[in-house]
């Protein structure tokens, strides 16, 4: 070759601005950051990383780097990321470049002396007032230096369609991470270019919707392949337990990716849709935590053939402060199958009591509930879910004072309630954006456990059964926090086989004790927390 032409070659590459690619380098953020839909703090914000998530490295261009995560493609400020020491791109500060982010150029302080404060598109570097030389930016940065009047125009322009729109998580080929020009040269010329861009401008639309990004599992340990052909290097294996984020199909091909950036293609057979993602992340183990606190209307009733009113035949209600607490853990099982557990505690304190002959008996009431969770996922853009509930039900209404007939006027008895319950819920998480609601039912059916304190029993064989329904609503206040506002309705049916015995203080006239029955109607606000 001409030494002449050689020398002219190189000082060409040299001379045009890099964009160096990494070679599916995996990096980690060292702080939360945002991910841009191009290189500038104006483009829009696609999601946010937390700080310490694993990213997949694509290409680099001066202080943005081109990153995959989360089945997203985007670009972050280099100075997010910790990379290699030896890493020779790594851009210096120089007099051109702010001291300090958001300040100016200069040195010095006030009028030519600088640095002004730099607000706005000038602190990062989205405009240039021409009045400094020291301000023109380094070409590393001309891919962050648009004036911010020109957003919408540089959207449209060529570079989107090349650098913007090729997200290999929405569907690309592994060439798509490279120049539009590159792929023209090695693919035969500007109508495949075109056609590329055409493909990547359709993942693009896809990648930018603001709708929930379909998702999948596989159902065993699968290889992902880089190419949509098995002969391909194997680019990762996807786990059972790995939710995929499912970009477009190639035959009987569909291109996934996982939350670091990893991506590549299996075969479509091999996947299993599952909810989309949502803002709370894809569908992986879930781990909520509640309180909440509120006012609970109970209601006591007791139906005999006696004709007195107390204790024969009476309803008696009363308010009380109440406090909610319970968490739920589910994990995604096989398909589209949820399974888990849930915990709930209310505690209710009367406020301020039973009024009886002038006479105000107070109470306590406890209620526990400790269930085992299955749902299966219908697969909505709600992320609805629909479970079935086995669980274990105590409640415990606990009278104050309660053999002291002084305080006790009514004589009310203490009462315990032990039985397993069946139920069913139905979730969903997405009515709205930023709203979701609940419905829930449970029953005791059979094999409670019933005592009444003794010698103030209203009979004898005591058996109960209940139905408990609830509902609730939640606004999506963060991704990790809920407001909730719920109702739950309690109705348990108590029965006796016999008249209580001569020993109790009740003192019922009637021939038999028919039935008594509790109702509470409980109103509470709080906040659920995601782990």
């Amino acid at each position: 070759m001409n030494v002449r032409v050689l020398f002219v070659v190189v000082l060409g590459l040299l001379a045009c601005p890099a964009l160096g690619h990494a070679e599916s380098e995996k990096v980690k953020t060292n702080q939360s950051t945002k991910l841009y839909r191009r290189a500038g703090e104006q483009s829009p914000v696609i999601l946010t990383v937390k700080a310490g998530q694993t990213v997949t490295l694509v290409a680099k261009d001066g202080r943005w780097l081109r990153v995959r995560v989360s089945g997203r493609t985007g670009w972050i400020p280099r100075s997010k990321v910790d990379l290699p020491e030896s890493d020779d791109d790594i851009v210096r500060n120089t007099r051109r470049r702010p001291f300090v982010d958001g300040r100016g150029t200069k040195r010095g302080f006030g009028g030519e002396a600088g640095p002004d404060d730099r607000v706005g598109a000038d602190a990062t570097g989205d405009a240039d007032d021409g009045k400094s030389k020291d301000a023109k930016p380094d070409k590393d940065d001309k891919v962050a230096a648009r004036k911010p009047g020109k957003a919408d125009k540089a959207d449209k322009a060529d570079k989107a369609g090349k650098a913007d729109a090729e997200d290999t998580a929405s569907g690309d080929d592994d060439d798509d991470d490279k120049p539009q020009d590159a792929v023209a040269t090695k693919e035969g010329g500007k109508d495949t270019a075109a056609a590329k861009d055409t493909a990547a401008a359709k993942d693009s639309a896809e990648l930018e919707s603001d709708g929930p990004r379909p998702m999948a599992r596989v159902a065993k340990a699968t290889t992902i392949y880089n190419k949509p052909e098995s002969t391909s290097g194997k680019s990762f294996t996807a786990q059972p337990n790995a939710a995929l984020y499912v970009g477009r199909t190639k035959g009987n091909w569909t291109r996934v990716s996982v939350d670091d950036g990893d991506a590549g293609w299996v075969q479509t057979s091999e996947l299993s849709m599952v909810a989309p993602e949502t803002d709370a992340g894809p569908r992986s183990r879930k781990i909520f935590g509640r309180a909440r606190g509120g006012m609970t209307v109970i209601n006591q009733s007791i139906a005999s053939t006696g004709t007195v009113r107390i204790p024969d035949n009476y309803t008696v209600a009363s308010l009380a402060y109440t406090v909610s607490l319970g968490g739920t853990v589910v994990f995604p099982f096989k398909g589209r199958l949820w399974l888990g557990g849930d915990l709930g505690y209310d505690f209710d304190m009367a406020a301020p009591g039973i009024k009886y002959k002038d006479t105000t008996t107070s109470f306590t009431y406890h209620n526990l509930n400790v269930r085992a969770i299955a749902g299966y996922d219908l697969q909505r853009p709600s992320g609805m879910v629909v479970f079935g509930r086995l669980g274990l039900h105590y409640d415990s209404f606990q009278v104050a004072d309660v053999a002291d007939f002084t305080k006790n006027t009514a004589k009310l008895p203490s009462q315990i309630i032990i039985a397993p319950t069946i139920g069913a819920a139905l979730a969903v998480p997405r009515v709205l954006r930023k709203l979701g609601i609940g419905l829930s039912v449970d029953a005791i059916v059979a094999g409670a456990s019933v005592s009444q304190t003794k010698n103030l029993e209203d009979g004898t064989g005591p058996s109960a059964t209940a139905v408990y329904a609830g509902a609730n609503a939640a606004y999506h206040l963060t991704p990790a926090i809920d407001v909730q506002i719920n109702y739950d309705l309690g109705y348990t049916k108590l029965s006796f086989s016999g008249m209580a015995p001569s020993t109790s203080a009740r003192g019922h006239m009637g021939t038999s004790v028919s039935s008594g029955s509790d109702v509470s109607h409980a109103f509470s606000a709080g906040v659920a927390y995601g782990f």
